[in-house]
């Protein structure tokens, strides 16, 4: 290694870099410098003539981070000979080569002998691309090392496995959003306040959590006998998968979630759930409408492409003069629950009797472990306009 290339690192950092064992691994909250230290730490051993290779989950998350992260640390030694992006490899200024891959399929990984791979987000890939991975670590007869950077997904997942249970020739490392001196406090406690307490274990602390197949506890939920009349009101449709219905192997369900706001608590008020044909969902949406009245709004659940949008316009021209509006679906399920769920824990979600609590309860406590996830994605859409609409008024006042 060439001495002008040091940074300072945080004590975990700098024990991840410094280690000797041929597999290991850096566990940390969000924002804890995984990536940075995945790269610097690939630079520093990288010896000259050897070829290794990082590996992503998919290709977007290679191109939009690692590779980022990794180019940003070659220019800033100036140890950066050669980057070809048509072929994603690069040769460092030793004349060390890296290969940049996604593992979106794991048998992709197959092919070249390495001296060394670093396997960012790790905790995203299957066991499969790791299992391939290690057995790529060959060139010149020798044994190559990994190292793997991830955010924890529980003790029964692979990373944890390897890295956690203390097998020969492997090392964890471990740190916290907050250990990062470039991590303001301020934003671990507004992350903090969006997630309930084990998923900030998970995603702030790097703890290894088992959810033990759900986020969200059934004693979280009040169950009251109405719901205040000035409450304000939203109607959140989320309509099942297409494909999953023709599949006919357990299918989704189309949920109509009726949800109250009134001073900071939230009230889910009547749940419309079913399985039904696309004339039927049409017909259950209007009904649903005329008997929630004009003042309450109806949101859709927004579904990708050309289809999606067809179905929802001709349900936006069937609901012709009420407040209705589509709404496209963001981010994955857990993100999008989690600020409705950290409301519930500290107390402020109830439910209004009825026959569907049961089932409702049966579904949150299993999310996102569960057979179905469509009552949650169902709340977390009316959950979304709800605190929207909220933030306009309050930006007006």
């Amino acid at each position: 290694m060439h001495q002008s290339i040091e940074i300072e690192l945080h004590q975990a950092q700098y024990d991840f870099c410094h280690s000797d064992a041929l597999y290991r691994g850096f566990v940390g909250g969000r924002g804890a410098g995984k990536s940075l230290v995945g790269a610097y730490d690939l630079i520093r051993r990288a010896k000259p003539g050897r070829l290794y290779a990082i590996f992503a989950p998919t290709y977007p998350m290679l191109l939009d981070a690692t590779y980022r992260s990794f180019t940003e640390q070659c220019q800033r030694f100036n140890f950066l000979r050669e980057m070809n992006k048509s072929r994603m490899c690069a040769t460092l200024g030793n004349g060390a080569e890296v290969l940049f891959r996604s593992v979106d399929d794991p048998e992709r990984a197959r092919g070249p002998n390495l001296s060394g791979a670093w396997l960012d987000e790790a905790s995203l890939m299957k066991d499969a691309a790791y299992k391939i991975i290690v057995a790529c670590l060959r060139q010149g007869g020798e044994a190559g090392w990994l190292s793997a950077t991830f955010t924890p997904r529980g003790k029964s997942h692979w990373t944890h496995k390897v890295f956690g249970t203390r097998q020969p020739n492997t090392a964890l490392f471990h740190a916290r959003s907050i250990d990062n001196p470039f991590v303001a406090q301020e934003f671990v406690d507004a992350v903090a306040s969006q997630y309930t307490e084990q998923l900030a274990a998970q995603e702030l602390d790097g703890l290894f959590i088992d959810l033990e197949g759900g986020l969200a506890q059934r004693n979280w939920f009040g169950i009251v006998d109405a719901v205040p009349a000035d409450a304000k009101r939203v109607r959140h449709w989320d309509f099942a998968a297409t494909e999953k219905q023709a599949a006919g192997d357990n299918p989704d369900y189309t949920v109509g979630t009726l949800v109250a706001s009134h001073n900071g608590t939230y009230f889910v008020q009547h749940v419309v759930r079913g399985r039904y044909g696309p004339g039927a969902v049409e017909r259950l949406v209007e009904q649903t409408a005329q008997v929630d009245g004009f003042e309450v709004p109806v949101t859709l659940e927004q579904e990708p492409g050309s289809s999606g949008k067809m179905a929802t316009a001709a349900i936006i021209r069937l609901l012709d003069g009420y407040n209705v509006r589509a709404v496209p679906v963001t981010g994955d399920k857990v993100s999008r629950a989690m600020p409705w769920l950290a409301q519930a824990e500290a107390g402020n979600v109830n439910l209004l009797r009825g026959d569907y609590i049961a089932d409702w309860l049966d579904e949150v406590a299993s999310f996102p472990e569960g057979g179905h996830d469509d009552q949650v994605d169902s709340m977390s859409g009316a959950y979304a306009t709800l605190v929207e609409a909220r933030e306009v008024i309050i930006g007006f006042a």
